[in-house]
């Protein structure tokens, strides 16, 4: 008898701390992703970052200023986007942890609806 008991709760702990393991695999898996995501997507906001600048220093030439003056004039427009970024951080900061939040707790919702689902099924 307490051999059956033994081996049931030796399955049980098991079971759990596979299931552990799965769990953390597939959000470590889930977090790297996004962050890889994340990276790709700043070298290509760089790319267009730079590019506009050189695109808007051509700009301000053709419209008749020296290249010195062209590019303090870009430089006066970054300043001007990094201002507005750096008034806004707060609403930023806000949007992100947001999202970080429910991608963090996404499977925890999958999995009380499961839960809830298989308990309306026993009821």
């Amino acid at each position: 008898m307490f051999d059956k008991v033994k081996e049931k709760i030796s399955r049980y702990v098991d079971v759990h701390v596979r299931l552990f393991k799965v769990n953390f695999i597939g959000r470590t898996a889930n977090l790297l992703s996004y962050f890889m995501f994340a990276l790709i997507s700043l070298f290509i906001l760089f790319c267009i970052i730079l590019f506009l600048g050189l695109g808007l220093t051509e700009a301000f030439m053709l419209a008749g200023m020296s290249k010195m003056v062209s590019f303090f004039l870009t430089i006066g427009v970054y300043l001007i986007f990094l201002f507005t970024v750096v008034m806004l951080r707060t609403n930023i900061t806000d949007a992100f942890s947001g999202i970080f939040i429910r991608l963090l707790t996404e499977s925890d919702d999958d999995d009380k609806k499961k839960d809830d689902d298989s308990d309306d099924e026993d009821a």
